[in-house]
């Protein structure tokens, strides 16, 4: 919602690689989503042999490294390419409050799926 938002209040002068920086961090928002769906697959799944079931909650546990992985290296690109966008004076397109906000939103987004992904790999029998 916060990247919508910066998105439409973005100034009509906002250097176009403000946009890609903003779908960058939202690269970190769409993996959160992906690990909440992996997330609720697994509490609903009924239970099969067990080798079908390690091999599945194995992929699960894959699924939510692989994301935070995936969310540090897009939001982090993110902010190098909505930080790098400044005018020559060194300001943004935007407020510093609106800046500071997304910039925070991406950090959360990693520290949240951090905190997934150890709980999961802790939860989620390996073996």
């Amino acid at each position: 919602m916060t990247l919508i938002w910066l998105g439409v209040t973005a100034p009509i002068a906002a250097n176009p690689l403000f946009y890609i920086g903003l779908i960058f961090l939202g690269g970190g928002a769409l993996s959160l989503l992906s690990v909440g769906v992996g997330v609720a697959i697994t509490g609903t799944r009924a239970r099969t042999t067990l080798e079908l079931d390690l091999r599945f909650y194995g992929s699960i546990r894959r699924l939510a490294l692989a994301m935070w992985i995936f969310a540090i290296a897009t939001d982090a690109l993110g902010v190098l390419v909505v930080l790098a966008t400044a005018d020559g004076r060194g300001g943004t397109a935007l407020s510093t409050g609106t800046v500071t906000l997304a910039l925070a939103m991406a950090a959360l987004t990693v520290v949240w799926l951090g905190i997934t992904s150890v709980v999961m790999r802790r939860v989620l029998p390996s073996r």
